[in-house]
């Protein structure tokens, strides 16, 4: 979900790595590993995704001092093969056990043309994106997912059955930087809702059910047990499932309700699982052919015509990109709920910022 910043203030990426590793080393959290967590919950706001950056930083220190995450676990290998790995995040933070998961799907690639990486037993991951970008950055095709908790109800259901479950893919071009799609299956972001009720507005009668499983126009019905829809009805929940076969089944982890995201009950972990499906264009037909091949496609897309209205037509990531451009160029526009969280979060921590 992307959201407007507030106040027009802006924060330098440098600091507020800064502060986001102290926070996270503060809880226990490895050097390495909380570098790894900074990096990523900025780099996700300079991309304009604040749902995901540092607003989060405070909820995984909540969760670390509950003893729900093991804030110095270490990313476990349970079984492998030239082209496929199992591993295990073992009960510690998903942001850097996908990372080290995600190199090691690049490292298998770039051997041997493909690579897949499960994950079971991590928790929240932060934007899909992240990973699959990564990927393109190297020259690689990288798709990445995770399942979460329970937050969308099945088409034709009135419960919260299967999770909002991300997805996200990347290719690299070469005039272009990559392509960049990353989403949730949701048919909107629940900010969106927040913001609609705050307004007094109606929403779209295929955003939401309520409690009891009726179809409702009425946004405030999010604080009385709604339930989120799929995007495109069955299409989107086929979508959801897809990604718990990959995330869930196939790689041990928990299914539907037997993840417990934002874990904060010591002794168990979330068992959030995550797939990482890395392939390397130099296997089929070369690198600097995709490359180009990916730019032919970016220029068709964007020689659309525009609709009425629409100024002209954009690919996939071009936004985030001119986003993430910016904020390295002037600073990050954090909205005042990010600073918030990151001011609890160091708070929690007894770690004092500069700002």
């Amino acid at each position: 979900m992307s959201s407007q910043a507030s106040n027009g203030v802006k924060f330098p990426v440098e600091l507020l790595n800064k502060s986001c590793k102290e926070i996270f080393t503060a809880i226990g959290v490895p050097a390495a590993d909380a570098e790894m967590i900074a990096d990523t919950l900025v780099l996700t706001d300079m991309r304009g995704v604040y749902s995901h950056g540092v607003i989060r930083s405070a909820h995984y220190i909540d969760c670390i001092q509950a003893g729900g995450i093991k804030p110095a676990a270490e990313l476990q290998i349970l079984d492998e093969s030239p082209c496929a790995i199992r591993t295990s995040a073992a009960g510690g933070l998903g942001i850097p056990a996908a990372i080290k998961a995600t190199d090691l799907a690049m490292e298998r690639a770039k051997q041997h043309g493909v690579a897949v990486v499960t994950m079971n037993h991590s928790d929240h991951y932060g934007a899909a994106g992240i990973y699959a970008m990564r990927c393109a950055d190297q020259g690689l095709f990288g798709i990445s997912m995770s399942n979460t908790c329970p937050l969308v109800a099945p088409t034709g259901g009135a419960k919260a059955t299967i999770g909002n479950n991300p997805f996200s893919y990347a290719a690299p071009g070469s005039k272009y930087r990559a392509i960049l799609f990353d989403i949730c299956m949701s048919v909107v972001a629940t900010g969106k809702m927040i913001i609609a009720a705050a307004e007094g507005k109606k929403i779209p009668k295929d955003w939401i059910i309520d409690a009891n499983g009726n179809p409702t126009d009425d946004p405030t019905e999010i604080y009385r047990g709604a339930i989120s829809l799929p995007f495109s009805a069955h299409k989107g929940y086929g979508f959801a499932v897809m990604v718990e076969l990959l995330s869930a089944v196939l790689a041990g982890a928990g299914i539907t309700k037997d993840v417990h995201s934002w874990n904060k009950v010591p002794g168990r972990d979330a068992n959030t699982g995550h797939c990482f499906i890395v392939i390397n264009p130099e296997f089929f037909g070369g690198l600097d052919e995709f490359k180009k091949r990916t730019d032919l496609l970016i220029d068709r897309l964007v020689a659309t015509p525009p609709a009425p209205g629409v100024d002209r037509v954009r690919y996939p990531g071009e936004i985030e990109f001119e986003h993430e451009a910016e904020a390295l160029k002037f600073g990050v526009p954090l909205p005042q709920s990010s600073v918030d969280e990151l001011r609890r979060a160091a708070k929690l921590t007894g770690v004092k910022l500069d700002f």
